[in-house]
């Protein structure tokens, strides 16, 4: 016991002996105490914030208290978080994830461990992370997503019944729970061709992830309640073994038809349109084509399968989450915005025709009219700047600096240190985006010299650089269908109670601002009535 507050007391003296060194050094951050480094700063910050407010409005609060910092500085916060560079600006972030292309966080990488075992793209590096980045992009391709087109509006229109079903009702329900389930039939339709239909029945694969996803903690939480609980190495164990159950006959299933397939043409086969094309049909294609088809062994490779195996689970658990709350901040900021909503409603009038029950069928027959909605792709851009799902984490390497623009001044990332790269505060910095506290769509039709148009780089929630998110194109689909399907026949209405104590629950005025892994506070109460007609 005392050698272990002997080594706390050490590492604590490290940590802000480093944060004092590089202030000393003129790099950017806010006031530092010798001894409490910035957790002074840190608590009066954040008790202008909901308790439950996500991390990531903590640097754009930062930003506003202190607006001298600019986009990159460092946050000293031991024991909670080793050393922190914050990067929030286009030029900065362009560095690490396009320039040179810094490894992830190992935070990250643990939290995802119960998931995938550290077999998934976002734990890989190097090499083997480019090889199976390669063996899973042409099921992410724009072209191929668009061939499943129909799949995705059939189960919007399910989601569709089910709002008729709640306007009839006239009841409160929360929407990220119907989010929720639409977009894990969508991701399970694309991964896995299977109609997991859990918009209308419970499923064991997603209750087995459900399950594990409120198992599974980050780094330093502030609980250690659960990340310590004896029996969540056993509730992880479970759920693996439930979810493995699950995925993997369907791959073994795949695997032998593609390779009966590859015996009859004698050469390695490629889904066509007569087969499935889902993602891990086209990854074990790929397979057998990488392999020249050699059928000769009794099953799949071991170490493919089991990489495959991981990888679907984590596209099963990303793939839903952060598109489902997506969804909900683009509703509410249709509901919010009426003038933004009429124009939209206007915009499908003119492309998709004047018949809303049409939608469905006309969106099936003519996929490509989803690249014909400008102002409906600029509301879903606006909307994803105003609530990003996500941020994201890398590490330093020896001898890396990070140059900002304004000074030339070069900040050490060194290893171990944690490089947050967080888009919510560059996404709402008003040095890159004019109006930035306005909900704009026009800003995406601007053209560029006009005040309004969006600087490259500024606009960051799928990242940018080779390691950005490989699931960026579905997420973009997925969103156009579902407002086009839903903007016309329903109003939907966002429905908070007022707060019975004088305890903050808003966010810069906001009522929905984001919670937990990013999705709206109290998972967005609504109400949804028909449209009436004209």
């Amino acid at each position: 016991m005392v050698a272990t507050i002997l080594l706390f007391f050490i590492k604590s003296y490290q940590e802000r002996r480093k944060a004092i060194s590089l202030r000393a050094q003129g790099f950017a951050m806010p006031p530092h105490h010798p001894i409490f480094g910035h957790l002074l700063v840190l608590a009066k910050v954040m008790s202008k914030l909901p308790k439950d407010a996500h991390p990531h409005y903590l640097p754009d609060q930062l930003r506003r208290t202190f607006p001298e910092l600019g986009p990159i500085y460092y946050l000293d916060a031991w024991p909670f978080m080793t050393l922190t560079l914050v990067v929030a600006s286009p030029a900065t972030l362009q560095q690490i994830t396009t320039d040179h292309v810094l490894p992830k966080f190992p935070a990250i990488k643990d939290f995802l461990y119960p998931l995938a075992n550290g077999k998934d793209l976002v734990s890989m590096d190097g090499q083997e992370w480019k090889y199976w980045r390669t063996i899973f992009n042409p099921g992410f391709s724009a072209g191929h997503l668009m061939n499943l087109v129909p799949e995705m509006v059939k189960e919007t229109s399910v989601f569709c019944d089910i709002l008729l079903n709640h306007a009839e009702t006239e009841r409160v329900f929360p929407m990220k729970h119907l989010t929720d389930n639409l977009a894990m039939d969508i991701i399970g339709k694309i991964v896995l061709d299977l109609n997991i239909n859990c918009q209308n029945q419970s499923n064991p694969l997603v209750n087995a992830l459900r399950r594990q996803m409120e198992w599974m903690v980050f780094g330093g939480e502030g609980n250690p309640f659960r990340q310590l609980h004896p029996l969540r190495p056993f509730v992880h164990w479970y759920n693996t073994r439930q979810m493995n159950g699950y995925i993997i006959p369907e791959i073994d299933s795949r695997f032998e038809r593609l390779k009966v397939a590859s015996k009859e043409l004698q050469s390695p086969v490629k889904p066509t349109k007569d087969r499935s094309k889902s993602v891990v049909d086209l990854a074990l294609a790929a397979y057998l084509h990488n392999n020249d088809g050699s059928t000769d062994t009794d099953g799949i490779d071991p170490t493919f399968k089991e990489v495959t195996l991981n990888q679907l689970k984590l596209f099963l658990f990303s793939g839903h989450d952060t598109t489902s709350s997506t969804v909900c901040y683009v509703l509410y900021m249709l509901s919010v915005n009426p003038e933004v909503r009429t124009r939209v409603r206007a915009e499908h009038d003119e492309i998709l025709g004047a018949e809303p029950s049409l939608t469905a069928s006309v969106l099936s027959e003519s996929p490509q009219l989803l690249n014909k909605l400008p102002y409906t792709t600029a509301v879903i851009k606006e909307s994803m700047r105003h609530f990003p799902a996500a941020s994201t984490t890398r590490t330093g390497e020896p001898s890396f600096t990070i140059t900002d623009p304004r000074n030339g001044l070069k900040y050490p990332a060194e290893p171990g240190m944690l490089i947050w790269l967080i888009s919510h505060a560059c996404q709402r910095d008003p040095a890159f985006w004019p109006r930035s506290e306005e909900f704009l769509p026009e800003r995406w039709l601007a053209n560029e010299g006009e005040e309004l148009h969006v600087q490259r780089g500024a606009w960051r929630p799928f990242e940018h650089g080779p390691r950005a998110c490989i699931a960026k194109e579905l997420s973009m689909l997925e969103l156009k269908i579902v407002v086009c399907l839903v903007t016309r026949p329903f109003d939907i209405t966002a429905v908070y109670e007022e707060p019975k104590t004088s305890v903050n629950q808003r966010v810069g005025g906001e009522r929905a601002y984001q919670v937990g892994k990013g999705e709206p506070s109290e998972f967005l109460p609504c109400m949804v009535k028909i449209r009436a007609s004209g």
